[in-house]
């Protein structure tokens, strides 16, 4: 009888470190995927921000001051600058840039377009997993301001959005805040 109960007593022991190492094997996998979507949704943000702040730092290269944005409202710019930005050079050509939250009717949301002159900019041309997208613009002195003429940097608040692969009904939600310059309207207003 004792035997029996060592056995039986061995059996649970057994099973029960079995069950404890399967479920922290599988509770190392989740984590693992949790990071790996978390972290790709950050790296995807910071190559957002990143090609944004650039197209607005090279707005206006050649073009006065006061003639470089053709449109803004709160979810498109347009502008005038000399900078070529698919081949990220100086061209002899002006060209037209314009940044522009589209809806293509996609699952993970709107799509922010960066096209110049009617064509689509790659390989960050369409900036996917938008939700929103606000744009504010301020003058040389910092104030806020909606003539075109007077408009020297930007506050974009963007809202990306991922669905969750384990709960597709919370997806993920990070809003990124930038304020862009147009470096070289200050630099031609010697705001520098």
């Amino acid at each position: 009888m004792g035997v029996m109960l060592d056995v039986i007593g061995s059996v649970i022991i057994g099973a029960t470190l079995l069950l404890m190492i399967m479920t922290f094997q599988l509770q190392l996998q989740e984590t693992a995927g949790r990071i790996y979507y978390t972290s790709s949704m950050i790296d995807h943000m910071d190559a957002a921000a990143s090609n944004i702040n650039h197209i607005f730092a090279m707005a206006g290269v050649g073009v006065p001051a006061d003639s470089i944005c053709v449109a803004a409202d709160s979810t498109s710019i347009t502008f005038r600058t000399y900078w070529d930005c698919a081949g990220d050079s100086l061209s002899t050509t002006k060209h037209l840039i314009e940044l522009e939250l589209k809806n293509y009717g996609y699952e993970s949301g709107r799509v922010l377009e960066i096209s110049q002159d009617g064509n689509v900019i790659m390989p960050l041309g369409h900036i996917l997993y938008i939700e929103n997208m606000h744009l504010t613009y301020y003058d040389k002195d910092g104030v806020e301001t909606d003539e075109l003429k007077a408009i020297m940097s930007a506050e974009i608040l963007l809202t990306f959005r991922r669905d969750s692969p384990w709960r597709p009904a919370q997806p993920l939600r990070s809003n990124i805040q930038l304020k862009c310059y147009f470096m070289n309207a200050y630099l031609q207003e010697g705001g520098w």
